[in-house]
């Protein structure tokens, strides 16, 4: 399983989650000093975000996953699904990458691969809380607590939207509204 903006927020939980369910993870991140990180958190494998790109030429590439967590989009989506192994699948949740998807078909119809959005906006409260309840019960306090880089309260917002910009954060940062 591959796991691209593996050192951000979505991406570290998936890392955790995969690793603990028995996949064999590899972390893609751009920031060389997260490794151990990722590696703490059960990746198998961790590579640098050039690895994934692959020959940004072919229009199919080796087949080297058999599925993905992709959280950057973009350029990145188009690369992993080039990539994927016959009858693979990609969730795809970021756009840090651009929301512009540039692919063919080919990996539609000659791989039978799928490409699995990932919706946070419509989905209903209930199940959101379900999930947060797994998360707490799965995983232990201290490995979620690694995953908050800050919390910050109103105030605090633009500095973490400049510093998540421009790539100095790992995990995620927590608003607090009352902070």
């Amino acid at each position: 399983m591959l796991v691209t903006g593996a050192s951000g927020g979505v991406g570290s939980m998936a890392v955790s989650l995969l690793s603990q369910h028995g996949y064999e993870v590899v972390a893609s991140t751009g920031k060389e000093a997260e490794h151990p990180y990722l590696r703490s958190l059960g990746a198998t494998t961790v590579i640098g975000r050039d690895e994934v790109m692959g020959d940004e030429g072919r229009v199919l590439g080796k087949e080297r996953w058999a599925a993905a967590v992709d959280c950057v989009g973009g350029e990145t989506l188009a690369a992993v699904i080039r990539s994927l192994r016959y009858g693979g699948s990609v969730a795809a949740s970021g756009l840090t990458g651009g929301n512009a998807f540039g692919s063919t078909v080919y990996p539609f119809i000659v791989r039978g691969v799928a490409l699995l959005g990932v919706d946070s906006v419509l989905t209903p409260i209930e199940e959101r809380r379900a999930v947060w309840a797994n998360v707490r019960s799965d995983f232990p306090e201290e490995t979620v607590a690694a995953m908050v880089a800050e919390e910050v309260g109103l105030d605090g917002i633009d500095g973490a939207l400049v510093d998540m910009a421009a790539a100095r954060v790992r995990g995620r940062v927590l608003v607090e509204p009352s902070r």
